[in-house]
């Protein structure tokens, strides 16, 4: 290896929040890594969501080459949803290339890592894991050897403040970091690694529910709640930099770091629920069962599950708030609440799976119930869509919901092109999110946002420091298919040429370029992964979790 190279995710982070506190010197480490190096944006993937964003880093390609676009997606010839893991990556990430190349690997808290490959190093997965008690490490053996050493390593975040005390919540996300980050000061001071990454998770945690309390001009800011958790929250910035300054020590002066995240942040102000909308345009039927009928009944009267949310969370019954949020894609009230299992899909044209617009055609011959033939019907629906979408205005605000609407040649290439999502509607922007979980979560089209306040957007944060880095440098137009290609040019490995990124050669001095160019090779598109096997039961303990975080109904 040329040189090590240590990346370090800060999931959700934006320059908007850090700016202003590396500028008056609340956060050193961050305000050392920009002085002394290059940084700039990062935009990341459409849409702006960790599955696939984490998922285009690590293999340097787009959704159309690796196959992953949400945590959630349809079965392809179904309607059932299905949760994304590491085995559905089509694409070797920029681990395996290391190790091809002879490197060794230490891969810690990246999402979408579960079932854990078996690598020449280590993998600590994280996020979508089943359980405390799952198989998430490998090798096995540092599960055992980080519990002797400096503890259990927390697999998942406790959220039990997520709906209460503020600043509680805050200092439960920090102590949860914090403790992971000093495993892997311990991984990196003790193990063998030529490349290293880990992740932060709790920013994107911790603004997705506390962003009213940080951005003054959002509707639901509260001065004096603000007040009340301002010091903890910046505290929690405090300590995430400073655990971030540790563990770029551990990496040695001659790595190079890079700092990155997977998407921008910003404020959230309403849910457009895609497949309402649908259903208004009478391109998703419903069932005319008599059980569908009075489910749908109910559901016009406001039984609807945020609406039950509302009132179980204003009389503080956060056991039953649970039990909702957990059950309603599931059991009795599954039965209960408008779902997926009373849409008529023969006669449904198009429907929505994900969070952020994903929008899938029922073709003829592609889905078992599939009513709109391939060709010119199929063409003339996509651009019904799309110019009924641009068109929408939100009733209450006069603004367009919908930015921008993507058929899925515009923005993906490769061989999983037919996997993806037949339109993209994408807000380019936090302040709208498209909702489209596989139930009915409201009987609105498009209403103020609950729960969650900030959302993600295109705009991440990038970073680079080390020998050879042009100090102070900004980067433009960096995009997150980038950072793989550039840290395998920095270990002087051969990049593969069907990598979508390039290598980001102006954030290094022209010294530095004149001495290394970048080398590139035939890639192969077969993938031989090792890893542990997914097991089904694994599969309904992570729904559960995404029904928790609202992913998924």
């Amino acid at each position: 290896m040329q040189r090590k190279v240590m990346i370090i995710g800060l999931d959700g982070a934006t320059w908007d929040v850090l700016r202003p506190w590396v500028a008056d010197g609340t956060l050193p480490t961050l305000g050392r890594l920009m002085r002394d190096g290059a940084h700039g944006n990062l935009i990341t993937s459409i849409p702006p969501v960790s599955a696939s964003a984490w998922v285009s880093f690590a293999t340097g390609k787009n959704p159309g080459k690796h196959g992953i676009v949400d945590f959630v997606f349809p079965k392809e010839d179904g309607y059932q949803v299905l949760v994304s893991n590491v085995s559905y990556r089509a694409s070797k990430a920029l681990w395996n290339i290391i190790n091809e190349a002879g490197g060794k690997v230490g891969i810690v808290s990246v999402p979408m890592t579960y079932p854990p490959e078996h690598v020449d190093g280590f993998v600590i997965s994280s996020f979508m894991a089943p359980s405390q008690e799952s198989q998430y490490t490998y090798p096995d053996e540092i599960k055992d050897e980080l519990r002797e050493n400096v503890g259990e390593f927390p697999l998942i975040m406790f959220e039990g403040h997520r709906a209460g005390r503020s600043d509680l919540f805050v200092e439960d996300m920090r102590r949860f970091d914090i403790k992971r980050a000093k495993a892997v000061r311990y991984l990196a001071e003790n193990k063998e690694w030529d490349f290293f990454c880990f992740v932060f998770e709790t920013i994107d945690t911790l603004q997705h529910e506390l962003w009213h309390l940080m951005d003054p001009s959002h509707p639901r800011h509260d001065p004096a709640k603000a007040a009340e958790v301002k010091d903890a929250i910046k505290g929690f910035y405090q300590d995430i930099d400073k655990a971030l300054g540790e563990i770029v020590e551990a990496a040695g002066e001659d790595s190079l770091v890079m700092i990155m995240s997977d998407h921008g942040f910003g404020a959230f102000h309403r849910f457009f629920h895609v497949n309402n909308w649908l259903c208004e345009l009478g391109l998703m039927k419903l069932k005319r069962t008599p059980l569908s009928l009075f489910k749908h009944a109910l559901f016009r009267l406001g039984y609807t599950p945020m609406n039950v949310l509302r009132v179980v969370s204003a009389l503080k019954l956060s056991n039953l708030r649970k039990r909702v949020k957990r059950g309603r894609g599931r059991g009795l009230l599954r039965k209960l609440f408008l779902s997926f299992e009373d849409v008529d899909w023969s006669r449904t044209q198009a429907f929505v799976v994900g969070n952020f617009g994903q929008l899938y055609i029922n073709i003829t011959g592609k889905r078992p119930q599939g009513c709109v033939q391939p060709g010119e019907e199929y063409e003339a629906l996509r651009d019904r869509i799309v110019r009924e979408a641009l068109a929408l205005v939100d009733p209450d605000t006069g603004e367009h919901v919908i930015k921008y609407a993507y058929k899925r040649e515009e923005i993906y290439t490769g061989d999983r092109l037919g996997k993806m999502p037949d339109i993209i509607l994408h807000t380019d922007r936090s302040r709208y999110v498209s909702f489209g979980h596989a139930d009915f979560g409201s009987n609105r089209i498009i209403e103020p946002s609950y729960g969650q306040t900030g959302h993600h957007n295109m705009t991440g944060i990038l970073g680079l420091h080390g020998k050879g880095v042009d100090p102070s440098k900004v980067v433009e137009g960096a995009r997150i298919i980038d950072v793989a290609p550039t840290a395998l040019y920095a270990m002087g490995i051969p990049i593969p040429d069907d990598m979508d990124g390039r290598v980001l050669e102006e954030a290094f001095t022209s010294e530095y370029r004149a001495l290394h160019q970048p080398a590139y090779t035939d890639s192969s598109s077969a993938r031989e992964r090792e890893s542990e096997d997914y097991q089904s039961e694994d599969e309904e303990k992570v729904m559960e979790r995404l029904r928790g975080l609202g992913y998924i109904a």
